[in-house]
């Protein structure tokens, strides 16, 4: 396919799709947890004298940050951030990229840090782990 290098999305607005992408977990976030402990999965648990946590939101935590990115890049090869920006993830190629570079890219967004490491270089950590790429469209 064509070259993408060609077309690849600035760090700036890596760094908005970053912002809303998270906007957007968090937002899903709630709304499981909340739904979830409407359905009664609200159990409070006590970790030190007298302090409760929700034990729910935390457990949902990454399933919903990792959901997130592995179903709307391997399906639609873009996020909410992606659509604002009218970016996508593409192949080095240029090609949709498969399922295994989208899981190794979503993976290893859990990097500390991880998410700094575009605003350094035009290519992410997990970008280069997986072999992918955005670019604009």
């Amino acid at each position: 396919m064509n070259d993408s290098r060609v077309n690849l999305a600035g760090q700036w607005v890596r760094f908005a799709n970053s912002i809303v992408d998270m906007i957007s977990i968090i937002a899903i976030w709630i709304l499981l947890s909340f739904g979830l402990n409407l359905l009664g999965f609200d159990q409070m648990y006590e970790v030190e004298k007298g302090e409760l946590i929700t034990i729910i939101p935390l457990i949902i935590a990454f399933p919903t940050f990792w959901g997130y990115y592995l179903l709307t890049e391997f399906y639609f090869q873009r996020t909410l951030g992606k659509i604002l920006t009218k970016t996508k993830v593409v192949t080095q190629t240029g090609d949709k990229p498969n399922f295994t570079q989208i899981l190794w890219r979503t993976l290893s967004r859990s990097i500390p840090f991880e998410y700094f490491s575009y605003l350094v270089t035009i290519n992410g950590i997990h970008d280069r782990l997986s072999g992918t790429r955005v670019i604009k469209e």
